[in-house]
């Protein structure tokens, strides 16, 4: 690779740092460099790319409007011109998997950007994505970030590289 990889890492509104449940309804908004769980994003990129943009949903509006939370979402990406899309990790979070997943997939089906994601087995986006989507194994809980991270940086440089990804058994992926 010859120059820095740029990434934009989507997040719901916990985990992007605007509040709980009572923040669920927000729509889409953009924030420039790492923020919450990007910062382990960034650190496991080193000097091989640097998260560009923060996306952030809300759980409940990104559910109630998708199709148009799918276009706000894809259109604040492009202003970033994004090697690669990494979602989540949604861990057990199901609306939030769900998200993830619908995120990845419209990035890499409409603009053509490999996307990553990282959800626990029973999440509902799981089910949903795995066959349009590389979604990484993770805990049931965010106590397994820096590992889930870790797994959806591997898999995102080896996309963008256009390597061949290994095995699900060893690159940790749901087949």
């Amino acid at each position: 690779m010859a120059s820095r990889l740029r990434v934009v890492h989507f997040l719901n509104q916990f985990f992007g740092g605007i509040g709980g449940e009572e923040k669920a309804s927000e729509a889409p908004q953009v924030r420039d460099g790492s923020v919450g769980p990007g910062k382990a994003v960034q650190d496991t990129l080193k000097e091989r790319g640097e998260v560009v943009a923060t996306i952030i949903c809300g759980d409940n509006y990104f559910a109630e409007k998708t199709e148009e939370a799918v276009d706000q979402v894809l259109q604040m990406m492009t202003t970033y011109r994004p090697d690669v899309v990494i979602a989540g990790p949604a861990f057990n979070a199901g609306r939030y998997g769900v998200a993830c997943g619908e995120v990845c997939k419209a990035a890499q089906h409409k603009l053509g950007i490999p996307a990553v994601t990282g959800m626990y087995e029973e999440n509902p986006g799981v089910e949903l994505y795995k066959k349009d989507v590389y979604i990484v194994k993770t805990g049931d809980s965010a106590k397994g970030m820096a590992e889930a991270a870790s797994q959806m940086v591997n898999i995102a440089l080896k996309l963008v590289a256009g390597e061949k990804i290994g095995k699900p058994a060893k690159e940790r992926y749901f087949p």
